[in-house]
């Protein structure tokens, strides 16, 4: 994606790192959805029993390796949701950790003038509030639609993580307009990358 497809309102950072760790709040989070989802049970049950008591044991507030997020992942992906479903929990999420992540922002969500726009040159520096590492670009295709990716991120090898990652971009644009739409963009996907296409009302 470059200028010629549209205006570039967000950058690449001049320099991207592979995702090393992340937010052990954004795991919490999952897991308290998949509680009442009720596939808690199962997830627990995926998990290789090695690194079982170390995932489930993990508190807030702190850093996991991408190697042990990456359990969690694979642990999530191996439950074989349903697209909806996984993008119901990624919505969830958004809703238990948006003012971690999103902070004052999501109280100016309905303020006069704010708009998707608003939020999305925003998203890199919400981003390093869940990943260390990684990248994001947002490119303005027209008035109320934009294409998103990020590079440098293993997660987005796991299908949960980016069908997860739709509905919580869904519920994240939707905090600022009336209706949210996102889809992903598989057929040039490479590893550890992820692009959706976002259209609002």
């Amino acid at each position: 994606m470059d200028a010629a497809e549209g205006e570039i309102i967000l950058a690449y950072p001049p320099r991207v790192t592979p995702v090393s760790s992340v937010r052990s709040t954004l795991l919490l989070a999952v897991r308290s959805a998949l509680r009442e989802e009720g596939h808690y049970d199962a997830y627990c049950a995926a998990l290789p029993p090695a690194q079982r008591i170390l995932i489930l044991e993990t508190v807030a507030g702190v850093w996991v390796p991408i190697e042990a997020a990456m359990v969690h992942y694979r642990a999530l992906d191996s439950l074989l949701l349903p697209t909806e479903t996984q993008m119901r929990l990624g919505g969830a999420t958004f809703e238990r950790i948006r003012g971690t992540l999103l902070g004052t922002m999501v109280r100016f969500a309905t303020g006069a003038g704010v708009t998707p726009w608003t939020l999305l040159p925003q998203l890199q520096r919400f981003w390093n509030r869940a990943f260390d590492g990684g990248g994001l670009q947002v490119v303005k295709l027209g008035p109320k639609e934009a294409i998103g990716r990020c590079i440098q991120a293993e997660m987005s090898d796991s299908l949960y993580f980016r069908n997860a990652m739709r509905g919580l971009l869904t519920a994240a644009v939707g905090l600022f307009c009336t209706k949210a739409y996102v889809q992903e963009l598989r057929g040039t996907r490479e590893r550890g990358s992820a692009a959706y296409k976002m259209q609002w009302a």
